[in-house]
């Protein structure tokens, strides 16, 4: 609503002019003579009477004659320039109605009018004063100005620019919230709009004064300071103090006057954005432009100073497009040229600036041209471009929900794996900024619009990601989004590592309120985050388990969740009045209360979170309590140094010299756990410089596990504060993810009660995860349970069989107390109602496992555990008959007492000894008896033994095979209860677990046990096998027997393979196994799980590093070598075609890529080369494999290691071959023919070279950086028999065929019992034969010697038993072993073989199989160096002790034709010999330490 005008004596404008008088009466004189004035009240009076008669005239009919003489006094400079601030007012409003009742011709001349505005300006500079008296006056002046709009007059004026920028400058000043002037914008704001109207240009001041109105409301640039913080940039001189998100009155008049004058305006801006780009371009900064080429205007990028004016403009353009957006019609065109600017800084400017303005409005709709070459800039050649692109597009995303923001979703994803890392980390850092309802309802929701958004029409697929063809690639991308962010937390660079770990980490902790509340949804959605957060455990780089600790620490489980408020007790309850006596008893409970409200959500957050990780996942944070073990040990050690070293101060009676090492050393493998292991150690000992007995003191409360969670954060706090004060933040930067490893943060006496409090009520569906990390922390963590033993023990007496409420969690919690009756058998309760409940477990519990614990508590706790097991022996056998035959599967607790006697026999085998063998007969005969045929029986008829159905769950199995699998563990448990007594029982009970792997898991003669069955007795039996092979038991276990379990890595049931491989990978890491058992686990190169086979992949570089820096373990993987070699010539699949033999080829390239390096090749060279000097000991008469072998492996090694661009050197040392395995030559003339011969067919080197250079594992693949680890879906080999093969003999014909043609292939021709398969069968060419063919013909000489060593330094006087199989032949001279080469082999691979992956070979650490001892914290190996040519000695002899690497040129055609005269007539085939390339030196590798969360193998002696 338009304000109604008034005159200065306060009546209305409107009304006066309505007045019926015409003619003005005032006659008295306004001038004066020089030196005689008019007195200033006279003046004020007259000019006031004057003022209040022209005010009443209107404009119609008025006598302009009787205005002529007041009208020419009125315009004298006396008068507009007076003194007196009254008068001026005055005269102004008078000159003002004269302007009215004068319109539209004005009486005065141009001058005239210039000074007459001038006073107007001047006396509207008195609104400044809001307690002026004259205000009335101002107000009517501006009042009439506006309504009649006599401002336009001042187009009229020549040379009105200055008069222009006056009233644009005055007005706007006047708009200032500090000016105090109110509810006067919309007359200013009339008057500028008339003035811009009426004008045909307008000064360029006046553009610039309007144009900074709008940067008032743009926040001030922001610039990054040296230490990384905010630092405000120059704030633009034209601006005043940065005001609240309510716009300022000059901002409101600014938008006011562009939207009413849109067209003139937007010229005015053009104009201006024009200049700005032309200034800032190159070629006005030119000299001479004549003489300067466009190349030379190229070269002259735009200065500091152009930037800044440019940002400026850009910076104006995005608070127009908010305010105001018509009049940029002619600057948007503008922006767009600058997208395609060859200027970067330029593109970047642009990109930024129309990514704000997209924000608002519709971009899209009214320059439909400019917002897609904005979004082209996505795929721009520069970095920060697409920095810059991807930020604001996250943005748009955030604000908007229309078409604009679904069509970036899938520009986002693909930004996400961009191949800069700068782009990678705009993009997390970007979601960061991200709320809650946006990822939920706009990235992870189904219906959502960006999931639905179907991007084959987009510019992405049409610029970008041209291959996108299938719908479920160019859908769904805000799922992708998140996906391809959680790759982000193992990219390789580690500032993009820890903005994706914590923008995911972040998510998750707003979705865990919706999670802990049982909101599927969400949790289908976000649950999966902690999981890939976790994975990152597995990369094993200092940067990235630093960050790791920082991220579950502060986010997942926040060490102060929730927040421990401080002590509001004490002394300020003491000023309370009636705080004493039974009020403080009350704040007691109400503290103790709140203490153990902390605790359980606390403990609710733990739970909810590993409830919601994969198995993966779940390891990797179970393994932190176990981490925390080890460093707790060596934090202690440390500490206590610091204190003996006082500061450098050594106390007398100390040794100085001891105290330095020990700090030396331990600062030292601390150090190796952190990044930047120099300067971590440097800050390790300034603490211990700094000898704070406090902070040490406070360190070891951390932990203590005596100290509960509110301890350990208030020392966490206390230690911080202390180091903070020294001002040395360097010593916090590395103590702070040591002091989050040592602390009980996870596994705290604290969490016990509430963990089974939620065990109990299974409250929010969590009590199955209570229990499981019930289990985990009685295993790893036993101390903890001390203040909370009494609990469990009740938990277990109200779950007990007796209390008629038995409960299925009862096991787990029995595991928990049992595991802590191991480790604190004394602290275990002896209640009589606990015992009695445990011996009710022992003898009635179900599932079985329950009697297995209660039988391990008594034994371990209880003070009469003899009686205990006696009585219980007795229970058990008293109804079994003699021999067992009269028993039923499925009596009534008969599993439960099986499992009883199983766990009785180990643990107390006195006290069975009496009963041994009763025992042994009842379980041999569980084991050959069946189920009766009345009683139903799972039968496998038309089954295919490789789908689902050879396997059955847990609950799925009946009691016959529980049964069975029991009896299994008592016969096992039998010979385990002497471990170095081997007698006649031990050795049936070995040759039984034999009988069920060799005949793949049938015991009955009627051939009748159901393939779910003979699943389980193979995984069984396979187990057992390797528990017992143990020093005291592994000389039972033959090398025949050996190659039999091995084939089990093999199985046609993948559970069982898993089962196998698993428990293999747990006894190798505890050291439980000897090292020939690390041959099996190079036969998963053909798993077809090709996940898992990475995953044992990474393991076994994991282990072979572990290994290597071992003082026991010096090339222990590199010897296991010659026992594969072995094992691969006695696999049933091994044949002598090429086609065969490159298959082999694929085993040891994948020992290769696991195992070999540039230090190791040469070893591993030189035992491939040693093999050929022997004869296979197990098959004599086939030692023709041996060799075929051995030329494949050097051949496979020489390829292998061009392809990486290693050396392969001379060995200088000597290995003997196991003597097991492998016998010396029969004379030194067998020797000579084997060497000179050579084995493998022509045209096989040619395929291996192929075949190393294509493979995809040239290196040991880890997660890219720009996507998951694809599989490439490789099926296993095609099994169609059991693993009895290598048992099995072929009919005699064909066995006496096969031993009169040695050099010929011995593989059977009986046909392949064809089956159905479960998924499609692979191609041929990419399939393995059986493992386990039944006719398969494999010759043994079965020979148990007595020793089967393994390969060590050979000494100058050996023993004779262990002597080296070719010493006989040492006299005699090797004779020369003609090489080939491979024709037309060219070396296409530039890179050395090097994978280019996103992450390095940092994932090279043990991956733990359940309930295994991981190491979790191994230094990355030294970065691979540029290969350097190094020339190869030719040695074209090799002595028979001593193998000699050598290059050789191959024969040619006619030399081999003459070699071959006078021989038999035969198949040709090439000789071989070793060579070694010349193509690189030996790099060095960073020392790494490892340790092991069981026992510190690696921490320094003290």
């Amino acid at each position: 609503m338009v304000p109604q005008s008034r005159t200065p004596q306060g009546d209305s404008l409107t009304d006066v002019e309505d007045a019926p008088s015409s003619t003005l009466t005032f006659n008295e004189p306004l001038s004066w003579k020089a030196g005689k004035p008019i007195a200033l009240n006279i003046l004020l009076a007259r000019l006031g009477t004057l003022s209040k008669q022209l005010a009443s005239l209107g404009q119609e009919g008025v006598d302009r004659d009787s205005l002529a003489i007041p009208a020419k006094e009125l315009a004298h400079v006396s008068l507009m320039q007076h003194r007196d601030e009254g008068v001026r007012a005055l005269v102004a409003c008078c000159l003002a109605d004269m302007l009215r009742l004068h319109a539209p011709d004005a009486p005065y001349t141009a001058n005239q009018l210039k000074d007459i505005f001038a006073c107007f300006v001047k006396c509207l500079q008195g609104f400044e004063d809001p307690e002026s008296k004259n205000h009335g006056h101002y107000l009517y002046l501006l009042e009439s100005l506006s309504t009649v709009k006599s401002i336009v007059l001042i187009s009229d004026i020549p040379e009105s620019e200055e008069i222009t920028l006056s009233l644009f400058t005055t007005f706007f000043d006047l708009a200032n919230p500090d000016a105090g002037v109110r509810n006067i914008e919309y007359h200013m704001t009339d008057i500028l709009t008339q003035l811009i109207e009426e004008c045909n240009s307008l000064p360029s001041e006046v553009v610039d004064i309007i144009m900074a109105q709008f940067l008032r409301m743009a926040p001030a640039p922001v610039q990054i300071n040296k230490k990384g913080g905010p630092a405000r940039g120059e704030v633009d001189e034209k601006q005043t103090k940065l005001t609240s998100v309510v716009p300022p009155p000059a901002y409101n008049m600014a938008k006011s006057i562009c939207n009413a004058c849109v067209d003139k305006m937007a010229r005015h801006i053009c104009q201006y954005f024009s200049e700005v780009v032309l200034d800032a371009a190159p070629s006005r900064r030119l000299g001479s432009p004549e003489g300067e080429g466009e190349e030379d205007v190229k070269h002259h990028e735009p200065t500091h100073e152009d930037l800044h004016d440019l940002r400026k403009a850009h910076l104006l353009a995005k608070e127009l497009w908010k305010a105001c957006p018509q009049v940029l019609q002619n600057v948007i065109p503008q922006l767009e040229q600058e997208l395609l600017a060859d200027n970067g800084e330029i593109r970047k400017l642009a990109c930024e600036t129309i990514g704000e303005m997209a924000l608002t409005g519709n971009l899209l709709s009214s320059a439909p041209a400019t917002w897609k070459e904005w979004v082209k800039r996505a795929n721009d050649k520069s970095p920060g471009v697409r920095a810059k692109w991807v930020q604001a597009a996250v943005r748009i995303l955030k604000e908007r929900t229309d078409n604009m923001a679904v069509q970036l979703v899938d520009l986002i994803a693909l930004k996400l794996n961009d191949l800069d890392e700068q782009v990678r980390f705009t993009v997390c850092q970007a979601m960061r900024s991200l709320d809650y309802l946006t990822i939920t309802t706009k990235l992870a929701a189904d219906q959502s619009p960006f999931n639905l958004y179907n991007s084959s029409n987009s510019i992405a697929a049409t610029n970008i990601n041209r291959k996108v063809k299938t719908e479920g690639e160019t859908k769904g991308w805000g799922k992708k989004i998140l996906l391809t962010l959680a790759e982000r937390v193992r990219d390789k660079k580690i500032h993009v590592r820890l903005e994706g770990m914590r923008c995911l980490a972040r998510m998750w902790d707003m979705a865990y309120k919706d999670i802990a509340d049982g909101n599927e949804v969400v949790f289908a959605q976000l649950g999966w985050i902690p999981s890939k957060i976790l994975d990152t455990f597995y990369i094993n780089d200092p940067e990235v388990n630093v960050l790791l600790d920082h991220v579950l620490h502060e986010i997942l489980i926040p060490v102060n969740y929730p927040p421990i408020e401080k002590e509001r007790y004490g002394a300020e309850l003491d000023k309370a009045a009636g705080t004493k006596g039974k009020s403080k008893e009350v704040d007691s409970k109400e503290r103790e209360r709140e203490i153990m409200e902390g605790d359980k959500k606390r403990v609710r957050r733990l739970l909810v979170l590993v409830k919601g990780l994969d198995q993966k996942a779940k390891r990797a944070l179970f393994a932190v309590p176990l981490r925390q073990i080890s460093y707790a040990k060596v934090m202690e050690v440390f500490l206590k140094a610091c204190e003996d070293n006082n500061s450098g101060v050594i106390e007398e009676g100390v040794d100085e010299a001891a105290v330095q090492t020990t700090l030396e050393k331990f600062s030292f493998w601390l150090s190796q756990k952190l990044p930047e292991p120099l300067k971590a150690k440097e800050n390790l000992q300034k603490f211990a410089k700094l000898h704070d007995r406090r902070c040490y003191q406070l360190i070891r409360f951390c932990f203590n596990p005596d100290s509960d969670y509110r301890t350990v954060v208030k020392a966490l706090k206390e230690i911080k504060k202390r180091i903070g004060e020294t001002a040395q933040q360097g010593i916090l930067d590395s103590l702070t993810p040591l002091l989050y490893r040592v602390s009980q943060l996870i596994y705290n006496k604290s969490h016990v009660a509430p963990i089974i409090e939620f065990s109990r009520s299974n409250e929010l569906a969590l009590g199955s995860t209570a229990h499981e990390v019930l289990k985990e922390m009685s295993s790893s963590s036993p101390a903890v349970f001390k203040a909370n033993v009494k609990a469990l023990s009740d938990l277990l007496q109200e779950c007990s069989p007796t209390s008629g409420s038995p409960d299925r969690g009862a096991v787990d919690t029995l595991k928990a107390c049992a595991g802590f009756a191991k480790s604190y058998p004394n602290d275990m309760p002896r209640e009589r109602n606990l015992l009695q409940s445990l011996v009710s477990f022992a003898l009635t519990g179900s599932p079985p496992a329950a009697a297995k614990h209660a039988v391990t508590i008594l034994m371990y706790s209880a003070s009469r555990k003899e009686l205990y097991a006696s009585d219980l022996v007795q229970s058990c056998i008293k109804d079994f008959k003699l021999g067992g035959k009269d028993f039923k599967f499925g009596e009534k607790h008969f599993l439960a007492k099986l499992a009883c006697l199983g766990q009785l026999v180990l643990l107390a085998p006195e006290q069975c000894e009496d009963e041994a063998k009763t025992i042994r007969d009842f379980a041999s005969n569980i084991l050959q008896t069946s189920k009766p045929a009345d009683e139903p029986k799972p039968t496998d008829e038309g089954e295919d033994e490789e789908s689902n159905s050879a396997w059955a769950e847990e609950a799925e199995l009946d009691d016959e095979i529980k049964a069975k699998l029991l009896a299994l563990r008592v016969l096992v448990n039998l010979v385990r209860s002497h471990p170095n007594v081997n007698n006649t029982q031990d050795i049936a009970t070995i040759k039984t677990l034999n009988k069920i792997v060799a005949n793949g898991g049938e015991l009955l003669q009627t051939k009748g046990t159901p393939a779910s069955h003979r699943s389980r007795l193979r995984l069984a039996a396979a187990q057992h096998l390797l528990k017992l092979a143990t020093p005291g038991h592994d000389d039972l276990i033959s090398p025949v027997d050996f190659n039999r379990l091995a084939v089990v890595a093999q199985d046609r049931c993948p559970q069982v393979r898993q089962g196998f491989i698993n428990k293999l990978k747990k006894y190798l890491a505890n050291g439980r196994l000897s090292p020939r058992f690390y041959t099996i686990v190079f036969l998963m190169a053909y798993e077809s799980n090709e996940g898992w086979r990475e995953e044992v992949a990474i393991w076994i570089r994991g282990r072979a590093n572990t290994l290597s820096k071992s003082a026991t373990g010096h090339n222990v993987v590199e010897a296991v070598f010659a026992r594969l070699m072995s094992l691969l010539i006695h696999h049933p699949d091994f044949g002598k075609q090429v086609k065969d033999l490159t298959d082999f080829s694929k085993y040891i390239l994948f020992y290769l890529r696991t195992v070999a390096n540039e230090e190791n090749i040469s070893l591993i060279y030189y035992i491939a080369q040693r093999a050929k000097q022997y004869r296979d000991k197990l098959s004599p008469d086939n030692s023709d494999n041996l060799y075929y072998l051995s030329e494949l492996s050097q051949a496979v090694i020489r390829h292998y290691a061009d392809h990486q661009k290693w050396a392969i050197l001379t060995w200088p040392g000597k290995l003997r071959l196991p003597a097991a395995l492998f016998a010396p030559m029969q004379d030194a003339k067998e020797s000579q023919e084997i060497s000179q011969k050579t084995f493998l067919p022509e045209g096989l080197d040619k395929k291996l070279g192929n075949l190393v250079r294509t493979s995809k594992h040239n290196a040991i693949p880890s997660t890219s950086s720009n996507a998951a680890v694809a599989t490439t879906g490789r099926k296993r080999k095609n099994e169609t028999g059991t693993a009895s093969a290598a048992a099995n003999p072929a009919p005699k014909s064909k066995k006496a065929k096969a031993e009169s043609t040695s050099t010929r292939s011995k593989k059977s021709t009986t046909k392949k019992k064809t089956r159905k398969e479960s998924t499609p069968p692979p191609p041929e060419k990419g399939r393995r034969r059986s493992g386990r063919h039944a006719n398969k013909v494999t010759n043994y000489t079965v020979d148990t010697p007595s020793d089967d060593e393994e390969f060590e330094e050979e000494e100058s006087d050996v023993d004779e038993e262990m002597a080296d199989a070719s010493s006989e032949q040492q006299s005699e001279s090797e004779p020369e072993v003609r090489s080939r080469r491979a024709s037309g082999r060219s070396r296409t691979s530039t890179g050395g073989g090097r994978r280019k992956s996103s992450v390095s070979i940092k994932a090279a650490e043990s991956i733990p199989a359940e309930g295994e001892s991981m190491d979790v914290d191994e230094p990355e190996p030294a970065t691979e160096k540029e290969p350097e040519k190094a020339a190869a000695p030719v040695a074209p002899m090799a002595a028979a002790t001593t193998a000699t690497v050598a290059v050789r040129k191959r024969p040619t055609r006619a030399q081999a034709q003459v070699a071959s005269k006078g021989k038999a007539p035969e198949k040709k085939q090439p000789v071989t010999s070793p060579r070694r390339s010349s193509r690189s030196k030996p790099k060095e590798q960073q020392e790494k330490i490892d340790w092991n969360s069981s026992e510190l193998s690696d921490v320094p002696d003290e």
